[in-house]
């Protein structure tokens, strides 16, 4: 995963010669330019600091790897998202997902894009750590743990453009959607066989593009 460095400009807000008012720290600029006119209009001098920089690495965007992950808020407090809440961002990744433009793959990792064939399995087997698998459901599960239910994965070309499932040259693979995978598609061209029969491939099978 990579990380960018970050840095929050923060305020002190605080009246002087009253102790009714608790000094405070924010870094929304919009509420200290709210709080001085409202000071103005009561009369009070509301004094406001400048601290200095808060720089902190934090997990970048899966897709620009440019910038940090959004915070959204859900019951359970703030989480970061997978991506950034840029509108170029956001635009560009509208665009891949209607079939536009390529998936930029060679973003997500440090790995080169890899087509691999899965390794069947049944449900009651267990997962399968670090090994493509589909179960008799025809369900993929990927090496980054990414599964259909989760971050899901999409029709795709060998150079991995998404494509719609009715595209003309699409034939059967599948592009990990996975945040943090290395750039996996998922061969699902010919039927693969279970691992515990005789015949079945022992390793992961990886044609590197």
């Amino acid at each position: 995963m990579k990380y960018v460095a970050t840095a929050t400009r923060r305020y002190r807000m605080e009246l002087p010669g009253h102790d009714w008012f608790e000094p405070v720290t924010t870094d929304n600029v919009h509420r200290v330019v709210n709080a001085r006119r409202t000071a103005r209009i009561a009369g009070l001098q509301l004094v406001v600091s400048l601290l200095p920089l808060q720089v902190e690495e934090m997990p970048a965007c899966y897709w620009c790897r440019a910038r940090p992950r959004a915070v959204e808020y859900d019951c359970d407090g703030a989480y970061r998202t997978a991506t950034c809440d840029s509108a170029q961002c956001r635009e560009a990744r509208r665009l891949t997902y209607e079939g536009i433009i390529a998936h930029p793959s060679y973003h997500r990792g440090d790995q080169a894009l890899r087509i691999v064939k899965p390794v069947r399995v049944r449900t009651t087997d267990g997962p399968r750590p670090g090994v493509v698998t589909v179960d008799e459901y025809e369900d993929i599960t990927c090496l980054c743990g990414n599964i259909s239910s989760y971050a899901g994965f999409h029709e795709c070309l060998p150079g991995g453009a998404l494509v719609g499932p009715d595209h003309p040259e699409w034939n059967g693979l599948w592009w990990c959607a996975g945040v943090g995978c290395p750039g996996v598609i998922v061969d699902c061209r010919e039927p693969a066989v279970y691992a515990d029969e005789p015949g079945a491939p022992a390793k992961v099978v990886v044609t590197e593009l």
